[in-house]
């Protein structure tokens, strides 16, 4: 489980998107949106960084989402629910199945 590193976490208030790096309307080229896909991206990375308190679920839940899209990229039918339920609904101690231990990497 991803925990909060009280050391580490920063009180300030999380990153917000640049105002130069928004759209202003109109049709973007290709370049125009990369660009702002790229700032947006590193927004996130820098909001990830700051170990805000809600980080560590917000970690979890980007692992269950990639978790199920290599569970249907290798031909499996387990889902979000299915990946989750085999992860915190085991006995101690119980092996996870696939599933699990695709959720668990």
């Amino acid at each position: 489980m991803i925990r909060l590193d009280p050391a580490t976490a920063s009180p300030a208030a999380p990153p917000a998107v640049p105002a130069w790096a928004l759209a202003h309307g109109g049709a973007l080229s290709d370049t125009d949106a990369a660009f702002q896909v790229g700032a947006a991206v590193s927004t996130l990375d820098t909001l990830a960084r700051a170990q805000a308190s809600w980080a560590g679920a917000w970690r979890q839940r980007l692992a269950l989402r990639c978790a199920a899209a290599s569970m249907r990229l290798a031909g499996r039918s387990e889902d979000e629910v299915a990946l989750r339920d085999a992860w915190y609904l085991r006995p101690a101690g119980a092996d996870t199945g696939p599933a699990g231990a695709v959720l668990g990497a």
